[in-house]
């Protein structure tokens, strides 16, 4: 396994299928996605379950915060990489093939930071 996406959400299932797509619809397909449901109550565990994908992975904590869904996340991960993205972003096609290709132009730093575009 070479990148494990750690996705930190609460109650946001529905802004969660998108993200779920854009993840699913990479170029590099030498992923895991991890989704951390911070103590949420809404419907983010059948959602991730109803897209049938094995490098999907739904795991639910008791309502910390943010940052320590994501270390939970990150705690399981089995990626040689680990990517931290938001429940309402979108990833690109070619996001991690992109980022996996500077990171070996760089040769191979512990740490890539990525700017974003924000489309209406």
């Amino acid at each position: 396994m070479l990148v494990t996406i750690v996705i930190p959400t609460h109650n946001r299932a529905e802004l969660l299928r998108p993200t779920l797509e854009s993840v699913l619809r990479q170029t590099c397909r030498d992923f895991e996605c991890i989704v951390v449901d911070d103590g949420g109550s809404d419907s983010t565990a059948e959602l991730v379950r109803s897209f049938g994908d094995p490098r999907l992975r739904y795991t639910w904590k008791p309502h910390g915060e943010r940052g320590a869904a994501r270390n939970y996340g990150a705690a399981r991960a089995a990626g040689e990489y680990v990517y931290f993205l938001d429940s309402d972003d979108l990833l690109s096609e070619d996001h991690l093939e992109h980022g996996l290709a500077e990171l070996s132009r760089l040769g191979m730093p512990g740490v890539l930071y990525s700017r974003h575009r924000v489309r209406s």
